[in-house]
């Protein structure tokens, strides 16, 4: 009979997570793991396989998370929702909140060329995810050219993104950010 694990998988998953956001999928290692979830090595690849699949496993993690938040942002789907999207990068955060390490998902693009399909396929889900609730939320307030709109935010939504991640502080997407708020308000 298998022995039950000695710890919580979603705790582990949790700090998994944050290891590969903070860091990239590349650059964690092995170490690196176990440090950050105290589960060796053997027993995370017994739990979740190997590095890639854990990877995987936390990318779908992230994707949920990220759709359960916009649900509830995109209740009532109108250019506030929007509006309060981009306002989120204004909120003070600690300044060891992994906040200031961007997106998990928007960080992995970089990644794409060493990455297998599925990963890859967890990506282009995220980005769908985004550009549906920007298209609702434009549609619903009768926005012309809705598609090519919601095309916009999503790239700038990565843009300033990736700005945090280059920065390694959210307050650096402030500029972009404000931009495509006044933007949005003039549509």
């Amino acid at each position: 009979m298998a022995r039950p694990r000695a710890f919580d998988d979603d705790k582990v998953l949790d700090a998994v997570m944050i290891a590969f956001w903070r860091h990239g999928f590349e650059a964690t290692t092995t170490r690196m793991l176990e440090e950050a979830t105290g589960v060796g090595i053997r027993g995370l690849f017994n739990a979740f396989g190997s590095k890639e699949q854990l990877f995987e496993t936390v990318l779908k993690r992230y994707l949920r998370n990220i759709s359960a938040t916009l649900e509830q942002v995109f209740a009532t789907p109108t250019r506030g929702s929007i509006d309060m999207v981009f306002a989120g990068f204004s909120q003070p955060e600690p300044p060891d909140a992994i906040a200031h390490a961007g997106c998990l998902m928007v960080n992995t693009v970089n990644e794409l060329e060493r990455t297998n399909d599925a990963i890859r396929a967890q990506v282009n889900a995220y980005r769908a995810l985004w550009k549906t609730q920007f298209l609702a939320a434009l549609t619903a307030d009768g926005i012309a050219d809705a598609d090519n709109r919601a095309e916009f935010l999503v790239g700038a939504l990565w843009g300033a993104l990736n700005q945090v991640k280059l920065a390694g502080n959210k307050a650096a997407a402030i500029p972009l950010a404000e931009v495509v708020r006044d933007t949005v308000k003039s549509w």
